[in-house]
């Protein structure tokens, strides 16, 4: 079955979500902090008159990060009828693939379990397939 993927970076770790998911993409704006907030929750945005929550990946995957790393990009994902948003480096492209093109990841993969669908090899490139469903589930409260 082909499906498609768009293609991001964070911390020179290059991630693909379903494209279905994703409503757009913005440059990076003003965060509002909320208070007593889970560490994964950035924060919140005003997007065009709706309030969305900006999420920390790098948290959320506890990924290791250099001190001068800055996220670029907010990528907007609709969720269960939620609008979210989680902090980028670089979105790259859209990546179509077949299923038999994804390796599924050994279940000594630590942070990644449940989190992913597998990774993808393409063109020289390993691309971490997340699972947003999974992913979500994971952090909800």
């Amino acid at each position: 079955m082909q499906k498609e993927i768009l293609s991001f970076e964070i911390s020179n770790q290059e991630f693909g979500i379903d494209i279905e998911y994703v409503e757009m993409v913005i440059e990076k704006e003003e965060i509002t902090p909320v208070p007593n907030s889970k560490d994964f929750i950035e924060g919140i945005v005003n997007l065009r008159g709706r309030i969305v929550t900006v999420f920390d990946l790098t948290k959320i995957l506890d990924l290791d990060i250099d001190e001068n790393f800055e996220f670029d990009s907010i990528i907007i994902l609709k969720h269960e009828k939620e609008e979210l948003g989680i902090l980028v480096n670089k979105v790259n492209n859209v990546i179509s693939f077949n299923d038999e093109e994804l390796d599924i990841l050994p279940s000594k993969s630590g942070k990644f379990i449940g989190k992913v669908n597998g990774v993808l090899k393409f063109e020289n490139r390993l691309i971490v397939y997340l699972n947003l469903e999974k992913l979500f589930m994971s952090i909800e409260v």
